[in-house]
């Protein structure tokens, strides 16, 4: 999902956090202008390599709620703008209460464009 959002924003400066060397090398591919670092998002000094001082947002996309809910407590903590996505209904209450500013649930998104579909089409 961060290598679509990086897509989408070709007018703005974007790193990516990556875990996986392979899908780093394709994203520096597809995306040179685009600024990569290698590790894992959920921690700190990665974080930290990735830019989060310096950033004017924080989108937290990584597939795991819980990896996204430390990226977004930590760059909270930062006073940053923060996007988050969450796939479990559960936690979005918990993402609330930290004050992230958006929370996205493609899970969510595409049960409602189903429904839409089966209902009102």
């Amino acid at each position: 999902m961060g290598r679509e959002i990086a897509r989408c924003l070709p007018e703005h400066e974007v790193t990516i956090i990556e875990n996986d060397l392979q899908a780093c090398e394709r994203i520096k591919d597809e995306l040179p202008e685009v600024e990569i670092v290698l590790g894992s998002a959920a921690r700190k000094h990665i974080l930290s390599k990735g830019g989060v001082d310096e950033a004017d947002l924080v989108v937290a996309v990584v597939n795991k709620d819980s990896k996204n809910l430390l990226i977004a407590y930590y760059a909270k903590k930062k006073d940053k703008k923060v996007i988050a996505r969450v796939k479990e209904p559960d936690y979005v209450s918990l993402f609330h209460d930290l004050g992230i500013d958006e929370i996205i649930s493609p899970e969510k998104r595409a049960a409602m464009d189903v429904v839409k579909k089966l209902v009102w089409e």
